[in-house]
């Protein structure tokens, strides 16, 4: 059920972004600039005050319950998890990063090659290269 409906609207949106991509371009840039106006303050109140509980929770008597039988020993030791958390931002960094930056560089080159050119894809490919 929940895959199903996720599937909908999803299908929805692309639907709405491959028939009409300015009708969908102009409501998302306006519900995302009502929500960052209206709710921005939120948002930081709720981040902050959920660090504060996780915090918290790592430091207070709950920090010590473990999860699973009360004989199980952890699958991995705290330097293997923080090997494997280290390694997927680094990753993801990477895969963001990757094409993220030769796309900025070819939209606004930062030296003087004018902007969406096959000059500027070269720039910008040495760039990321660099």
């Amino acid at each position: 059920m929940t895959f199903a409906i996720s599937l909908a609207v999803v299908l929805l949106f692309v639907l709405w972004g491959f028939f009409s991509p300015s009708q969908l371009t102009e409501t998302a840039t306006n519900v995302l600039h009502a929500t960052t106006s209206n709710f921005g303050w939120f948002y930081l109140l709720v981040t902050f005050f959920f660090l504060v509980f996780c915090i918290f929770l790592a430091f207070s008597k709950y920090g010590q319950i473990r999860l699973g039988d009360d004989d199980d020993e952890p699958e991995y030791s705290a330097v293997t998890w923080f090997s494997m958390l280290f390694s997927a931002g680094m990753g993801i960094g990477l895969v963001f990063w990757g094409v993220a930056e030769p796309v900025s560089h070819y939209f606004s080159p930062p030296v003087g090659v004018e902007a969406e050119t096959s000059e500027a894809a070269r720039t910008a490919m040495r760039y990321a290269f660099f």
